[in-house]
């Protein structure tokens, strides 16, 4: 006759052996799986995975096993397994028959599904009336959470929150200029003029901007990670900062001229310009080219659009981009302006700086350390931000 404890252990020998075929079988599933997956039955596969866990999760609760034994067997996560068994004990309280409780995985609802689609239609009424108010505000009007409100903006209206950017007026005229003179500049680099020397390939970009002796502070992205608002330093802001004007030059190529430092309190007219073109621009230039020809490019500032300016660069330079065809307030196409002075000025002026020397000397670094690559990139762009000013018939494209 066989006794209690040898009885226990044939139980618990069938049960270990129960156990170890489910897991095999699940575990000989998946490498079927892996096995026959390519890229293209990802997405099906995964439907395919998520049905299989389901009905092993289904069917070894069938059969008795409690949620660790399952997760332990068919190495799913505890959290799935309970989510899963819960999910077939409402199955089975509702008194429907076991054999046609479904193991697909049940699609997730979008929040216009769960939101009365009034109140989606209202969100998108008070979006059009003014898009410029905040999540909070239109989740108070129309009586969601701002959570809610941002993934129906998201996922329901397919629209997204962005940042308004400061920028220049444009008339209707400079639009017009920038057009015309934005599909001269492309049609140069598409078809460089009938030269030998190759100067449409190699080009300079220049630009001037004024440093402050003030930490640079970006109102949006500005962080300091901290356990309470106490250990945040602020940002001290001087009443009147002192300031450098800088000559910035850069090449198509990657190169970056080592900053050049106008006097303090100095007036940029033709004279002083031209002197910085003759005696530092140039010759850094040529040394870079290496008896290569190449393009000068220069904004519309007095001192560079006067007529013994744009005569001494016909004469000096193997080409340039005149006055007449580089387009008007055109921040968002010149490298300089839309990449180069913001990576310096964020690292230049990290902190604040207490003398003109210390800020110098941090400009001259962060011109020394930027990514010649990125500059490189930067004025790949250039052709393609033309293109895009173009489609916007002369307007801001950013």
């Amino acid at each position: 006759m066989l006794s209690v404890d040898n009885f226990s252990a044939l139980v618990a020998s069938v049960f270990i052996i129960r156990s170890e075929l489910f897991r095999l079988i699940l575990k000989a599933e998946t490498f079927a799986d892996l096995c026959n997956t390519n890229q293209e039955s990802v997405v099906c596969d995964m439907s395919r995975r998520a049905e299989q866990i389901r009905g092993c999760v289904v069917t070894l609760t069938r059969a008795g096993l409690k949620i660790g034994q399952i997760s332990e067997i068919a190495k799913i996560p505890k959290s799935t397994v309970s989510k899963i068994a819960l999910q077939y004990s409402k199955f089975l309280e509702s008194g429907e028959d076991p054999d046609n409780f479904d193991v697909r995985a049940q699609p997730k609802k979008r929040r216009s599904d769960v939101v009365p689609r009034a109140k989606v239609n209202k969100l998108r009424a008070k979006i059009a009336s003014n898009p410029s108010k905040s999540y909070g505000k239109l989740g108070k009007e129309v009586g969601l959470h701002r959570t809610t409100v941002a993934k129906i903006v998201k996922n329901d209206l397919g629209m997204k929150s962005y940042v308004r950017r400061r920028c220049q007026i444009l008339s209707a005229e400079n639009k017009a200029r920038r057009l015309a003179r934005a599909r001269i500049l492309l049609n140069r680099l598409k078809a460089p003029e009938a030269r030998t020397d190759g100067a449409q390939k190699l080009i300079f970009y220049s630009d001037e901007k004024n440093f402050q002796q003030d930490q640079a502070h970006n109102k949006r992205n500005d962080r300091w990670i901290a356990t309470e608002r106490a250990e945040v330093p602020g940002i001290a802001r001087t009443k009147f900062p002192a300031q450098v004007m800088v000559l910035g030059v850069i090449s198509n190529e990657g190169d970056v001229m080592p900053p050049y430092f106008f006097e303090q309190g100095l007036k940029v007219n033709t004279d002083v310009y031209l002197n910085v073109l003759n005696t530092v621009v140039k010759p850094w230039m040529e040394t870079i080219a290496g008896g290569r020809a190449y393009t000068w490019q220069q904004d519309g500032a007095p001192a560079h659009t006067s007529a013994r300016a744009q005569d001494w660069c016909a004469q000096n330079f193997p080409a340039f981009w005149e006055k007449s065809v580089w387009p008007p307030s055109s921040p968002d196409l010149n490298p300089m302006d839309f990449f180069f002075w913001s990576v310096v000025e964020s690292d230049a002026n990290q902190k604040a700086h207490n003398t003109i020397q210390s800020l110098k000397a941090g400009i001259k670094r962060a011109f020394a350390q930027i990514d010649r690559e990125a500059v490189k990139r930067a004025c790949a762009s250039f052709r393609g931000r033309l293109e895009r000013c173009i489609e916007a018939e002369g307007d801001y494209f950013e």
